[in-house]
């Protein structure tokens, strides 16, 4: 019985009547999304202009001169990361290890947003990196979606690396943008 309820559940087959199925398993579904998928976000105020911020994200091949994060970068476009379909590596540096990763830009915004995804060990991510003008300076936001059809990264992800990291790369921008303003 409780095989041909995973079965059913699974499928998404006929063979059993939701109705008669316990109540746990009318949330599974929402459970497996918690399990599987999890988005996190950042922002830093910074006392520059958005072109002076958005500059300075564009023009990746710089990272690692202002980035204690970000180690090396590689197939940086002449003309920086600004453009869809654009196509570069980076390497991070996560828990003393220095991690490469290769990225495509999907969506670009010229001075307010750029997204790129990845894949690695099954996982998509995301990364959207917003500037919102405020006053004479601007936000940044840094919001990253993971999601994995096999690995429960939901439960097992290391989000407090990928917040310390995040955040320091921040800090490390804002310090950036407001020295060459």
């Amino acid at each position: 019985m409780f095989c041909s309820l995973c079965d059913a559940w699974l499928t998404g087959s006929n063979r059993t009547d939701r109705a008669s199925l316990p109540r746990l398993w009318t949330f599974r579904p929402i459970l497996f999304q918690k399990i599987f998928q999890f988005s996190m976000s950042s922002s830093v105020d910074i006392d520059a202009p958005r072109s002076r911020v958005w500059s300075a994200i564009k023009n990746a091949a710089e990272w690692p001169r202002w980035s204690n994060v970000c180690t090396d970068v590689w197939d940086v476009p002449a003309s920086g990361i600004g453009e869809v379909g654009s196509k570069f590596g980076f390497r991070l540096r996560m828990g003393g290890r220095k991690v490469p990763f290769n990225v495509t830009v999907s969506r670009v915004v010229a001075d307010q947003l750029i997204e790129w995804r990845s894949s690695k060990f099954s996982i998509t991510a995301v990364r959207t990196i917003s500037i919102e003008t405020q006053g004479d300076g601007c936000r940044v936001v840094d919001t990253k979606s993971f999601k994995s059809p096999f690995l429960p990264i939901g439960i097992a992800y290391p989000r407090w690396l990928i917040t310390r990291m995040t955040n320091a790369w921040l800090d490390e921008l804002k310090i950036e943008s407001e020295r060459t303003s």
